[in-house]
């Protein structure tokens, strides 16, 4: 016993002379020098100081350095100005099944919105919805986290059901912000000629949206045309 007592009496005296531990290292860098793997089971505090226990941080946060002789620091990754992809989405389908949707029969395209089409994703890849919500029978995005958002939609159009004589015109598609009012965030619009039967649009659109805000793809044709293959990519940026 007085054996033991001996040697811990060393041990306590060496911390307080020297103030630092080494693990399989003789000659200890800081405080404590683990030379080594170490593994944690429970939480990881940072932070704190000799009388208040330091910070575990919240699930999703990541540890973060803020620099020499300061205690790193629990934060998400979208404070850091960083986006975060919110939504992804795929049409694997054709709208409409069978048939076409009607074409303005006449440029330019942008007086006739009562003809444009929902682009709308049938499949989800991921989704957040603490950022927003997707209806996927009318296309409509519905915002939750106010910020900025961008929208980055791949558009197809289909006109080969179209006969000949039927296929040149004009294709516009458009990220159209609904609420509070109608607004078009980012469109293009471009002409084609005669059996032209697929048309690719590529948007990408930045806009602020306050909470309850809702926005979707809108598609428009001269002639009659189907919505095909696409997909879409939204991600958010700390305002």
């Amino acid at each position: 016993m007085k054996k033991t007592l001996s040697y811990m009496a060393l041990f306590v005296m060496s911390l307080t002379v020297n103030a630092q531990v080494g693990i399989e290292t003789p000659t200890p860098q800081n405080t404590l020098h683990v030379n080594g793997s170490l593994q944690v089971v429970k939480d990881l505090n940072v932070g704190g100081n000799a009388k208040t226990k330091g910070s575990s941080g919240n699930r999703g946060e990541v540890l973060m350095s803020n620099g020499a002789n300061n205690p790193p620091s629990w934060t998400t990754i979208e404070s850091q100005n960083f986006l975060k992809v919110v939504f992804v989405g795929n049409k694997t389908d054709t709208n409409p099944s069978p048939g076409s949707y009607t074409g303005t029969g006449s440029n330019p395209v942008s007086t006739h919105d009562s003809y444009a089409k929902s682009y709308v994703y049938n499949v989800t890849n991921k989704i957040d919805n603490t950022y927003l919500t997707y209806n996927s029978t009318t296309g409509v995005f519905t915002v939750v986290k106010p910020g900025f958002y961008n929208i980055v939609p791949y558009i197809t159009y289909d006109l080969s059901l179209n006969g000949n004589g039927y296929t040149a015109g004009t294709a516009k598609s458009s990220v159209q912000k609904i609420s509070p009012a109608t607004a078009t965030l980012a469109s293009i619009s471009t002409g084609h000629g005669e059996r032209t039967l697929t048309v690719n649009h590529n948007l990408s659109s930045i806009s602020y949206f306050n909470k309850d805000e809702t926005f979707r793809v809108r598609c428009v044709y001269t002639q009659n045309f189907r919505l095909s293959a696409g997909n879409i990519h939204i991600s958010y940026l700390t305002p």
